[in-house]
C-alpha cells in the first residue's frame, strides 16, 4: 500500500511530537519540514524532533517545500496565517490545521480558500482539542436530542507545558497595567477562531443567530511561578476568555477557555465556575438536555499538547479521502488511532 507524504510545516512542542509519531507510523512517510527560525534550518528533523537522524532536511524556503509532492501537510502556526495555506491547498497538498480552517466563511480570504482547494483539489480541515475535540462532542451530545435550545463549552486547560513564546503572547507574569496595554491582539485571534466554531455549532444544529460577542478577565496568582517565564505573586496566572454566537443578544453557542498556569497557582473561587469534572464539559441544552465530560491524562505535563498532536495525525487518512474544498468533523469517519506498527 503506498505511504501517505506527509509534511511537517513549523517545529514547535506539539510538531515534534507529530514528527515522532508519522516517522513510527508504518503507512506514512515524513517527506519534508518547513520552519520559521534559520538556526532550524538544514537540520535533520530527527534532530529537532529529539530523536535519532530521520535523513529529512528542515527548510525555511517556502518555495522548496510546497514543490514537494505531498499529500498532507500538518500545518502548526503561532495565528491563523491564511496566506500561507492558500499556498499550499493551491500546490496540491491537503490541509490539517490545529490552529485554523474550522469554518473560515466570514474570512475575507474565503473565495481564495475555495480557488486554492479546485486549483489543487484538496481540503482543509481544522481540528485539535478545543475547539477541535469540545466541537466534536457537542455534536455528539447533540445527537440524543429531539431539539437543541444553546450549547456552551467549558475547558480548564493548565498552559505550563506550552513554549515560552505562547506563555508571554498570553500575558501569564504581566501585570494589570501591562494587560491593560499589552495582549488585545492576541485575544481578539482567539476570538475570531472560536467564532468559527461557535457559528459551525449554530449552523450544523439549525441555531438560529445574527451575532457574536467576546469577554475575557485575568486572574492574579496565588504565588510566584518561575519555570519557563517568572510570575510573580499578583500578576496575570489565569485567563479566562469566552466567546459566543448569539440571537437577539442571548448566547446560543459559547466556548469558555479557561487557561492556567496551574490550579496551584490560581484562587479556588476563579476555578469553581469552570468544569465541574475532567478538562471539557459540554452542556446541550435540549430535549433531553445532554452532558458530557472528558479529561486527558498522562505521567507528564504533556498530555494536551500531544494529544492535540495526535489527533490531527489520525485525521489524515480521512483528510486525504475527503472531497476537494473546506472538511468539517461531519464530513469524515469518526477519528481512531492509527496503528503505529507492523
Amino acid at each position: 500500500m503506498k505511504k501517505l507524504r506527509v509534511i511537517q510545516w513549523y517545529t514547535g512542542e506539539i510538531a515534534r511530537h507529530q514528527i515522532r509519531v508519522v516517522a513510527a507510523c508504518p503507512s506514512m512517510e515524513l517527506v519534508g519540514a518547513y520552519v520559521h527560525h534559520e538556526a532550524k534550518n538544514g537540520v535533520d528533523v530527527g534532530e529537532i524532533a529529539g530523536v535519532d537522524p530521520l535523513g529529512v532536511r528542515a527548510t525555511n524556503n517556502i518555495e522548496e517545500i510546497l514543490s514537494l509532492d505531498a499529500d498532507c501537510v500538518l500545518y502548526n502556526p503561532p495565528t491563523e496565517r491564511y496566506d500561507e495555506i492558500i499556498r499550499i491547498l493551491a500546490s496540491g497538498k491537503n490541509v490539517i490545521s490545529i490552529i485554523a480552517g474550522w469554518n473560515p466563511k466570514k474570512r475575507s480570504c474565503f473565495p481564495e480558500i475555495v480557488k486554492a482547494c479546485e486549483a489543487g483539489q484538496s481540503s482543509l480541515y481544522g481540528t485539535g482539542l478545543n475547539p477541535g475535540l469540545s466541537y466534536e462532542l457537542a455534536l455528539l451530545g447533540s445527537s440524543i436530542c429531539a431539539d437543541v435550545e444553546s450549547i456552551y463549552i467549558k475547558t480548564c486547560e493548565p498552559q505550563a507545558s506550552l513554549s515560552e513564546v505562547f506563555l508571554d503572547m498570553f500575558g501569564f507574569g504581566k501585570s494589570e497595567e501591562e494587560l491593560a496595554s499589552g495582549p488585545r491582539g492576541a485575544y481578539s485571534i482567539f476570538a475570531r477562531s472560536l467564532h468559527q466554531v461557535t457559528d459551525l455549532l449554530c449552523e450544523e444544529l439549525g441555531l438560529p443567530h445574527d451575532g457574536t460577542d467576546f469577554s475575557y478577565e485575568y486572574e492574579p496568582a496565588t504565588k510566584d511561578y518561575e519555570d519557563k517565564i517568572i510570575v510573580r505573586k499578583g500578576t496575570m496566572a489565569g485567563l479566562l476568555l469566552k466567546a459566543s454566537t448569539t440571537h437577539g443578544g442571548t448566547p446560543v453557542a459559547t466556548i469558555e477557555l479557561r487557561f492556567l498556569l496551574g490550579t496551584e497557582y490560581v484562587g479556588e473561587s476563579w476555578l469553581a465556575d469552570g468544569p465541574k469534572q475532567g478538562w471539557i464539559e459540554v452542556d446541550v441544552k435540549g430535549t433531553p438536555g445532554s452532558r458530557l465530560t472528558h479529561e486527558i491524562y498522562a505521567d507528564n505535563d504533556l498530555d494536551g499538547t500531544w494529544a492535540t498532536g495526535t489527533k490531527a495525525i489520525n485525521a489524515i487518512p480521512f483528510v486525504c479521502a475527503a472531497k476537494p474544498g473546506l472538511v468539517s468533523p461531519l464530513d469524515l469517519p469518526l477519528g481512531r488511532m492509527l496503528k503505529l506498527s507492523s
